[in-house]
């Protein structure tokens, strides 16, 4: 979308035999963007969106833009119904860019250290963005973890194979990407531990991955279950939707950097 916009109401280098007189003067002087309309629709808010939308909006008329504020009752942390502890981490972060390697670098130097200190399993790890999940993938490949993963270009049979293993506790942990999770709603059974390697964009994955949880407490099994969510400052927008407005404010502009919520 960045490189359409780039290239529209660009001057042409050849003439082609065209009537000038009949080109309005700001065309000539370079400046259609300024009179253009660009009209961009998200389902949420997302800040690639609003970049693009404050690098290219240059009406002379100036820009408008309108989005859904979440109210703490309407965020999607209400619609968990496991009866664990939710906790939210907000990782140290100085840049936007910087925040993928940031979230992988805690996970590895406090999460992971203590995950293969308890020996712990049937972990689900949720990794939002690909990028993330090939950046963790080649962590754990290099430090030798058991693990397993459900990505969007695995085949029926690596998934039904790395569900079966992940389920009978062959392999601690278990990848699951944002993109998986959209076109297919895996519901990945045996998982006793979700970890969120970022916020979900889309809100509703947080719910039904935590909601995951609740079938060892519905067989009976006295399991105990956690909810961990690792994030940044710069995901305000996709925490307010998790969240709510107000405990989203307090999450990233407080002093503390650890919250606990029960449900």
């Amino acid at each position: 979308v960045n490189d359409v916009l780039d290239k529209i109401n660009q001057q042409p280098r050849k003439t082609n035999d065209t009537d000038f007189s009949r080109v309005r003067s700001y065309m000539l002087e370079g400046k259609g963007d300024c009179w253009r309309q660009l009209l961009l629709f998200c389902s949420f808010t997302d800040p690639l969106i609003g970049s693009a939308f404050k690098r290219y909006g240059r009406s002379h008329e100036g820009a408008l833009r309108l989005r859904r504020i979440t109210s703490n009752n309407e965020a999607t942390m209400n619609d968990v119904l496991t009866q664990t502890k939710q906790v939210f981490q907000r990782v140290p972060c100085d840049t936007f860019r910087e925040q993928s390697d940031a979230r992988v670098k805690f996970f590895d130097e406090k999460v992971l250290a203590q995950l293969e200190r308890k020996k712990q399993k049937h972990t689900m790890v949720f990794i939002p963005s690909y990028f993330d999940f090939v950046s963790l993938r080649n962590l754990l490949l290099k430090r030798e973890s058991s693990f397993v993963s459900v990505t969007e270009y695995s085949s029926v049979s690596e998934v039904s194979r790395g569900r079966a293993r992940f389920l009978q506790g062959r392999k601690d942990m278990l990848l699951y990407t944002g993109r998986a999770h959209y076109f297919s709603r895996h519901f990945i059974k045996g998982t006793r531990h979700a970890i969120f390697l970022g916020v979900p964009e889309c809100s509703d994955f947080y719910s039904s991955i935590a909601n995951m949880l609740s079938e060892q407490q519905a067989d009976g099994l006295d399991l105990p279950t956690s909810c961990l969510t690792l994030f940044t400052k710069f995901e305000a927008h996709a925490l307010e939707r998790v969240a709510g407005k107000k405990t989203c404010e307090r999450m990233i502009r407080g002093d503390k950097t650890s919250f606990m919520f029960l449900s």
